[in-house]
Order: structure tokens, then C-alpha cells, then sequence
């Protein structure tokens, strides 16, 4: 499967998932927009990656969650490449805290990055997609927002939220062949499981058919194939990820 000369976007795509996902759209051929908010270490690590590799990428630092970001990116890409191929929705962050005790602000924060800011980068992306009568945005979700977790309202919802817009931008843009579909991924080995105490993931993987953590790359392997023609009769759905989580 290529994506030669397919322009996309990502999100979050300093670390992690993120990284996994634009290293893996290189390596097909696709140009790749990165959004990032903070880690220029990082950045500039995937940077010369993708230069060593002989792919072409694009980063812009801010926060998804900026409206005004967010639309002059979309618009930088697409007046830069003439195209926007496919929108990879994974910035993602987690506070947790137990129900009755969540402060507004992780209410916020966490929403604010998770969901407001995929309903932006969906919005403004959508705009270009319509004008070429196609396009494919995959949002990253999590079995969070399917089972719902303790200690993570805020994320479960903004999760669940995500899936809603799924279906939603589902149906309003199936007329302009723009196929939008989510991933809900397990634990997965990354730096933010990566603060959760021994205890909780044994605990994860003990209710985990495959009893272990999956891979940024295999996460990866799902959203190029949400993104490409073998995925075009898949759409408004969400693909859990998730090594047979049972609860």
C-alpha cells in the first residue's frame, strides 16, 4: 500500500503513537505534517529520522486546542501541497483523579486537548477534504472511553466524545467519499503508560487476553489501514486495538 505524494496530517506526533504513525506514513510515502506542543527535543529527533530517511515532513508547535492554530496550519498545508489527504486526530493527555475529586482544571485540560481539539483539526481539515472529494480522519480513541475507567472521567469522556464525532462526521461526509473512522487502543507501550504503577497494569494485563501491552507500531499498521483504500468500505466505526481487554 502507498501513499506516495498523499499529504498527512498528524497530531501529536512528537512521541509515541504519534511518532510511530508519521514514521510508518514515511515509509509509505507520504508527505507528513506534524503538530506539536512542547517536546523540541523530540521534534528535532523525528526531524532528522525523516531527513535520514529520505522523507519529507512539515512540524508546527502549538496546541491543537488554539482554534487559530489550528486553522492557519490546515491552511499552510493545504496553499503549500495543494492536498489534504488524511487527518491522524492522536494528541492526546492524561490528569488523572478520582470523580468526586477532580478539579475543574484537569476537567478542562484534558477535554480541551482530547476532544476540542480533534473537533477543531476535524473542522478545518474537512474544509479542503470537501474540495477534493475525498479524504479519510482517523481519530484515536481508547478502550477508555468504551468501558470507562477509575480515576479517569475526564479521559473516558473525552474519549467516548471522540467516538461520537466519528459517527458523526461519518455521516455528514460519506457524499464527498471522506471515510472517518477511530482506533480505541489498549495499554499500549508508550511514555504515558509508562507512569502507571506495576500494580494497576498487572492488574490491565491480567484481564488482557494476549497478556501484554500492544505496540506503537502495531497502532500504526491499524490507522494506515483505516487511511487507505483497503479501508474504504469502513467507515463511522470504531476498531479497538486492544489484545482482547475483557472489562
Amino acid at each position: 500500500m502507498s501513499f506516495s505524494d498523499h499529504v498527512v496530517v498528524v497530531t501529536g506526533v512528537s512521541r509515541g503513537i504519534g511518532r510511530a504513525i508519521a514514521l510508518r506514513f514515511i515509509a509509505k510515502g507520504a508527505i507528513v505534517a506534524g503538530i506539536y506542543v512542547k517536546d523540541d527535543a523530540a521534534a528535532d529527533e523525528l526531524t532528522a529520522e525523516v531527513g535520514a530517511a529520505g522523507g519529507q515532513m512539515l512540524l508546527f508547535k502549538g496546541s491543537v486546542a488554539d482554534h487559530a492554530f489550528v486553522a492557519n496550519v490546515m491552511k499552510k498545508v493545504f496553499d503549500t501541497f495543494g492536498r489534504i489527504d488524511a487527518l491522524i486526530n492522536n494528541a492526546g493527555r492524561t490528569s488523572d483523579q478520582m470523580a468526586l475529586r477532580m478539579e475543574e482544571e484537569q476537567w478542562n485540560e484534558v477535554l480541551d486537548t482530547n476532544y476540542v481539539g480533534a473537533c477543531y483539526c476535524s473542522q478545518e481539515a474537512v474544509r479542503y477534504m470537501v474540495l477534493q472529494n475525498r479524504g479519510s480522519i482517523i481519530n484515536l480513541a481508547s478502550v477508555s472511553g468504551i468501558y470507562g475507567r477509575e480515576g479517569q472521567c475526564n479521559y473516558a469522556a473525552s474519549k467516548g466524545a471522540l467516538m461520537g464525532l466519528t459517527k458523526l462526521y461519518a455521516r455528514l461526509y460519506a457524499s464527498h467519499n471522506i471515510q472517518v473512522s477511530a482506533v480505541a487502543p489498549g495499554m499500549i507501550d508508550t511514555e504515558m503508560t509508562g507512569e502507571v504503577s506495576q500494580e494497576k497494569l498487572n492488574d490491565f494485563l491480567r484481564h488482557t487476553l494476549t497478556g501484554r501491552q500492544g505496540s506503537v507500531e502495531e497502532v500504526a499498521d491499524a490507522v494506515v489501514y483505516l487511511a487507505g483504500p483497503a479501508a474504504s468500505y469502513h467507515t463511522g466505526q470504531t476498531l479497538k486495538l486492544d489484545g482482547g481487554f475483557l472489562r
